[in-house]
């Protein structure tokens, strides 16, 4: 078996992510390997995915079905191997984010006293000419305040004969695919909300 999960925050409201999450046709193409998916119904379809697993590159179709949709807060899917012996589930979960125990986003190195001071004079007239913070309309939380945090957690057996051997070879390759979904997802979403504002 090879799982993985990762989480990272954002100042951006619940409703907004569950808004992008629960239409699998707005974040498929954010997948790392995405080749295409085909709706079934709203709550069944067909992805496509090419994995790179160690020397194997393969081709994979599932047959993904939604099996919990409590927004907006989570959803859970299972995976299906049609061209492969596999399966899995994985799940998007949006809450309030909370310190105690909680993945934090990556810091950003702190800028010298000259470059915070010119951005302290641009921002100030930013707000003067516009009327709102520079950075949209969630600027104003402080560090953990108004803070959401998107987990996504995701689970794939292999099986037949080879199982163990590739579930060993996915599971590096699973943690970065992971990261790069959910960042992808909220990187997305917040320059689209910084464009609006």
């Amino acid at each position: 078996m090879a799982a993985t999960e990762y989480a990272t925050t954002t100042k951006l409201p619940i409703t907004d992510i569950w808004d992008f999450v629960q239409d699998m046709d707005n974040w498929a193409p954010f997948l790392t390997g995405y080749q295409k998916h085909e709706k079934l119904s709203e709550t069944e379809s067909v992805w496509t995915v090419k994995g790179d697993v160690g020397i194997l590159a393969r081709i994979v179709q599932f047959r993904v079905e939604v099996v919990e949709w409590s927004g907006p807060e989570h959803v859970r899917f299972t995976l299906l191997g049609l061209n492969e012996q596999m399966q899995g589930e994985g799940s998007f979960r949006i809450e309030p984010y909370e310190e105690e125990g909680a993945e934090r986003a990556p810091e950003t190195p702190r800028r010298g006293w000259l470059a915070r001071a010119l951005d302290a004079f641009v921002g100030f007239f930013y707000r003067l000419l516009h009327g709102r913070s520079e950075r949209g309309a969630h600027a104003d939380a402080g560090p953990g305040a108004g803070m959401v945090k998107l987990t996504f957690a995701l689970r794939i057996d292999a099986g037949g004969p080879t199982a163990p051997m590739v579930n060993a070879m996915m599971l590096p390759a699973l943690r970065p695919a992971a990261e790069d979904l959910a960042n992808r997802i909220i990187t997305h979403l917040e320059a689209r909300d910084s464009g609006s504002a």
